[in-house]
């Protein structure tokens, strides 16, 4: 299983992204993997997404998330989350400590980002 960042649906749809072309290429890689992703990082993902290519690209890109990821659900995400926010001192978004949490609860090593934040996290092995 591998976490999916926001910051790799974004460059996989926005073609003038930085990283569109290394998101492409790596889509490969993805499609044989079993995904998982958070509420906050597909909310942040759409947001970004809607403002580049409108809504109705956006709930495509939902609909395609829903359809083929496990969206990560938990009562106490937030809260738990929280508390590598406060380790990281803000330097890691909220959202991307939802990502942490839900890896380190799920045993998943993997994410597939390209945002280089989540070097500064032990046991975290970013593809990208």
């Amino acid at each position: 299983m591998i976490f999916v960042d926001a910051s790799y649906i974004i460059s996989l749809i926005v073609e003038k992204d930085q990283w569109h072309d290394d998101a492409v290429r790596l889509l490969e890689k993805l499609k044989s993997e079993d995904k998982i992703i958070t509420e906050p990082m597909i909310i942040e993902s759409l947001n970004l997404i809607g403002s580049c290519h409108g809504g109705k690209v956006g709930v495509m890109a939902f609909k395609y998330i829903k359809d083929n990821f496990t969206i990560f659900k938990s009562d106490t995400l937030l809260e738990e989350s929280i508390r590598h926010y406060l380790k990281f001192d803000g330097t890691l978004s909220l959202a991307d400590c939802t990502a942490i949490h839900t890896m380190k609860e799920n045993n998943i090593l993997e994410i597939m980002s390209f945002d280089d934040d989540f070097d500064k996290v032990d046991g975290i092995i970013r593809i990208c």
